[in-house]
């Protein structure tokens, strides 16, 4: 049966209230978030950098060409994929994907190595603090609509729930995927109904089971409703990558609208 449980323009009223009463604060905090973002990422690019030297100019020529034409193959400790292809595919169909070897990188097994020692760990680094900026946004949308005070340490004082966060955004993620190779609409209605498990871990501190089985309660017979929230969240989304200013106000927007929505369904 469908159930109206929250009221989209409540959410967005709510949402666009607390933004301009707080934008200063958000702005300061978009600002921190993103500082902290570029540092990373600065740090993975100077590790790739010192990983890849050797290659660098030959990185930029693949680059290049792909954009161009795609055709090239990568060599991986001396072989490249078409070699690898051949094992796993009919010929006629690993022909086609690397007709012809214009350009190509040769990586040794030193430099796998170094990737799975060294830049994989970095980027799950990155990962885990990006998480714990999230997780601060989503408690700060929380505690702004229950009226509390907030400050800037919400960027990373809730850094404990990460674990338990990111299992359940891997669980979902999974299962969503998984749904959408079923005719997209079973992917569709496992999202929905387990959108709110990180909230349930992040206001209530509940387990990662027991965030799944709240999620799914809290969103029985609302799956319509809360698609419908979706694509208006999403076309704002896309307006705010058109207008980079508006970036700056649809960003914590998203966040007070989506708090919004979970107080209101779990009144």
């Amino acid at each position: 049966m469908f159930k109206q449980k929250f009221s989209i323009q409540e959410a967005y009223s709510f949402g666009v209230k607390s933004v301009l009463d707080h934008f200063t604060f958000f702005v300061m905090a978009i600002g921190v978030g993103s500082g902290v973002t570029l540092l990373f990422m600065s740090f993975l690019g100077i590790i790739d950098y010192a990983m890849f030297r050797e290659h660098f100019e030959t990185i930029v020529k693949a680059f290049s060409h792909a954009i161009q034409e795609p055709t090239g193959s990568l060599h991986v400790a001396n072989n490249t994929i078409g070699h690898h292809i051949k094992d796993y595919a009919p010929a006629v169909f690993s022909k086609h994907l690397v007709p012809r070897d214009v350009l190509s990188i040769d990586i040794s097994r030193e430099d796998i190595e170094n990737i799975l020692k060294i830049l994989i760990p970095s980027a799950l680094l990155l990962k885990v603090v990006l998480q714990a900026i999230a997780i601060g946004w989503t408690k700060l949308a929380l505690d702004l609509e229950a009226k509390k005070k907030v400050d800037y340490d919400y960027l990373y004082k809730f850094y404990y729930l990460v674990p338990r966060v990111l299992i359940v955004d891997i669980i979902v993620g999974t299962l969503t995927v998984m749904g959408l190779f079923f005719f997209i609409i079973p992917g569709v209605i496992v999202y929905q109904r387990l959108r709110f498990a990180r909230y349930f871990i992040i206001d209530k501190n509940q387990s990662c089971l027991q965030s799944l089985e709240s999620s799914w309660a809290l969103t029985d017979g609302s799956v319509l409703h809360l698609t419908g929230y979706t694509l208006f969240a999403a076309m704002l989304k896309a307006l705010g990558n058109v207008i980079f200013l508006l970036h700056f106000f649809l960003l914590p927007l998203s966040y007070q609208a989506e708090a919004s929505v979970y107080r209101q369904m779990i009144k």
